[in-house]
């Protein structure tokens, strides 16, 4: 098996990546920093990985004799201690990007890649992509922002409920060598940084948008000044556990986020969504583990 990293994207290997994982049969499953490296659809794409904590038991990767690692981020490994989990699971051996195209034709699998995590993850997605109940099913919040993203364009989505939920269910099309991620999870509970990544993203002329949570602290407040300010082509979707009774139906969020991305309507807007739906994520595969103790308190918050 194999796990790969934003490095593979950022060392222009995707391409490379496929041979391998086609010529010797491999399912490879990406961390959530790495959306896009396969098309949702392909054979050997495993969904992301590093989320919760049965995602690696799921695909049961302890029956692994060999399981790869590609592009793992430094802080992203230490974050989730990666290297310490796989570890416990079977033999794992690094590679660099730039060597995957050696090990074409070198390394295969005799059984066809496990997909179980990923059947069990669509199976909560995939009826979520299309509830029409307010406040919005997480996943039809984040299809909504999958479908109005422009070709080039960016989701900045804050740690937390806010990106497990696009972490999990964002549908990423196929990147191509060169192209840019087209969705970034801060690995770390950095006040303020989805939203300065947002920011930094809009200066650089790619349209953005930054998902983020209620309650705001007063430096996402101060952020969202400066969204104001300068008046950047950047789209702040704040998700709120509060009742909206100007909703009316779900499609209002489809309206909200385009008219925001034309620049006919506020920049800044707030949408109902139900993250109580979050426990149908924990059934399935456990406990959030990148940002466990965060998702906790807010879903403790909300129910409050």
């Amino acid at each position: 098996m194999i796990l790969a990293g934003a490095g593979v994207i950022e060392a222009g290997a995707i391409a490379d990546l496929h041979r391998l994982a086609t010529s010797g049969n491999i399912g490879v499953a990406n961390t959530f920093d790495a959306k896009g490296l396969f098309a949702w659809d392909s054979p050997h794409h495993l969904g992301t990985c590093g989320l919760q904590s049965q995602d690696f038991d799921l695909l049961d990767w302890k029956a692994a004799d060999l399981i790869i690692t590609t592009g793992l981020d430094h802080v992203f490994d230490t974050e989730l201690d990666l290297t310490t989990v796989l570890s416990g699971l079977t033999t794992v051996h690094e590679v660099k990007p730039e060597d995957l195209k050696a090990m074409v034709g070198k390394v295969s699998s005799a059984n066809a890649p496990i997909n179980t995590l990923y059947a069990k993850i669509a199976a909560i997605a995939q009826p979520g992509f299309v509830d029409s109940s307010v406040p919005l099913h997480p996943a039809r919040a984040v299809a909504e922002l999958g479908q109005a993203l422009p070709a080039g364009g960016l989701i900045a989505a804050q740690p937390g409920l806010a990106g497990l939920w696009v972490a999990r269910t964002f549908p990423t099309p196929l990147l191509t060598s060169g192209e840019p991620r087209r969705v970034v999870v801060p690995v770390q509970n950095t006040p303020g940084e989805s939203l300065r990544v947002a920011i930094e993203s809009a200066r650089q002329g790619r349209t953005t948008i930054a998902v983020i949570t209620d309650p705001i602290d007063s430096l996402d407040r101060e952020l969202l000044e400066i969204v104001r300010k300068e008046n950047l082509d950047l789209v702040v979707d704040i998700w709120t556990s509060t009742p909206d009774e100007s909703w009316l139906s779900v499609e209002d969020h489809r309206r909200n986020i385009t008219n925001a991305l034309s620049g006919e309507g506020q920049k800044i807007i707030k949408t109902p969504v139900n993250l109580l739906l979050t426990a149908d994520l924990i059934a399935i595969a456990g406990p959030v583990t990148v940002w466990g103790e965060l998702c906790a308190h807010a879903l403790n918050a909300i129910q409050v």
